[in-house]
Order: structure tokens, then C-alpha cells, then sequence
């Protein structure tokens, strides 16, 4: 049977969507095309229509988790407009965060993973959302000049990402709920007088 271009298109988009959420939860190595293909409800054969390789699919999933990650803290942000920073950390550095790896951000969940892949599409996709959020952040800090607010909007995503990722594999709840409660304090003790630029 013959599948029109939309219909294509929207299969497409449902492995796409599929793949960013379980690439997240398992990794990169973590699931085959067969399983992936049949959590998006599609047939193993028709992936190499939509897809040149695995390499490709990836890529793409995981700009498409961050392009997810990017609308969450948009619609956070304009939750609270009065404090825009004060929103990420809490945000960034909750329970849901720490707990949904499957739709929390691409860098807590993939970037070890990214690390040991050559694929350039997919460094390419990395170095792009480490550079959005280094900028975003650099644009929360009010006060200094841009070398300094560049290295504090580096040690912040550093500091969130890395407590995400501690808070993940903690011996208990308490110890991770403490990671996170003293990161955050740690971020808005520090920057916590940043506004929107």
C-alpha cells in the first residue's frame, strides 16, 4: 500500500519524536532501529525510506529533544517574568527534571554518550545547543563585561547540568534532592539578581 507525502511526512515525524524521548531514557547505544520503529507503531522496512542511517536519526531526535528542551524553558520563563533566572534554576534543577530523563534536556541524558560518537552531524547538533545555552544565559547576568558574564553563564550551565546528572545516579532520594537543593541555593545565592536582558 502507498503512503501519501504527508502521511510520510507525518511517520517521519513520529519516529523523530519517538527517538527523542527514548534516546534520552536509554542512549544512543541503547535501542536499535527495530524497536524504535515499532515504539513509533511503523514497520523496521520503512525506516530506511525516511532515514539515510542511524547516525542520521539520531541527529536529528536529539535536535528535536532540544528543540523541545528550548519551548519547556520558554514557557517556564513566561511563567515568571519577573525573575527569569530564578525560574530556570528551579525549573532546571526540580524533581520532574531530575526524574523524567525521557523529556527533561538532551545534555543531562546524551552528552556522555555524544561524547564517544564521531558522527559530525551529531557533535554539530551538541556544540550548537551548548552554544545557545552558554548565550542564553550569558544574556540573564545584568551586571559585568561579556568576558565575565560569559564564563559565569559557563560555570552555571556547568554547575545545572552537572547536578542534574549527580541528582540521576544518587545512592537515595535524600541525596539527591540535596544535590539539586544545593546547587540551586549555591546559582541563585550567586546570580540571583539576574533579569532578563
Amino acid at each position: 500500500m502507498k503512503v501519501s507525502k504527508e502521511k510520510a511526512e507525518e511517520n517521519r515525524q513520529r519516529v523523530i519524536d519517538t527517538a527523542a524521548t527514548l534516546l534520552r531514557e536509554r542512549g544512543i547505544d541503547g535501542i536499535g532501529i527495530a524497536d524504535l520503529m515499532d515504539a513509533a507503531g511503523l514497520t523496521h522496512g520503512g525506516f530506511y525510506r525516511q532515514f539515510k542511517s542511524k547516525d542520521d536519526l539520531v541527529a536529528q531526535a536529539v535536535q528535536r529533544a532540544f528543540d523541545m528542551t528550548r519551548a519547556d524553558i520558554a514557557e517556564q520563563l513566561k511563567m515568571a517574568p519577573g525573575n527569569p533566572f530564578e525560574a530556570l534554576v528551579r525549573h532546571y534543577l526540580s524533581d520532574f527534571h531530575r526524574d523524567s530523563i525521557g523529556a527533561g534536556c538532551g545534555l543531562t541524558a546524551l552528552a556522555a554518550d555524544a561524547a564517544r560518537h564521531e558522527d559530525p552531524a551529531l557533535r554539530s547538533v551538541f556544540g550548537a545547543a551548548v552554544t545557545s545555552y552558554i548565550n542564553f544565559l550569558t544574556a540573564l547576568i545584568p551586571d559585568g563585561d561579556a568576558a565575565s558574564n560569559r564564563r559565569a553563564a559557563i560555570a552555571m550551565l556547568a554547575e545545572m547540568v552537572g547536578a542534574v546528572i549527580l541528582a540521576r545516579v544518587a545512592p537515595d532520594r535524600p541525596a539527591a534532592d540535596e544535590i539539586l537543593k544545593a546547587v540551586s541555593a549555591d546559582l541563585l545565592q550567586k546570580h540571583g539578581k539576574t533579569q532578563s536582558a
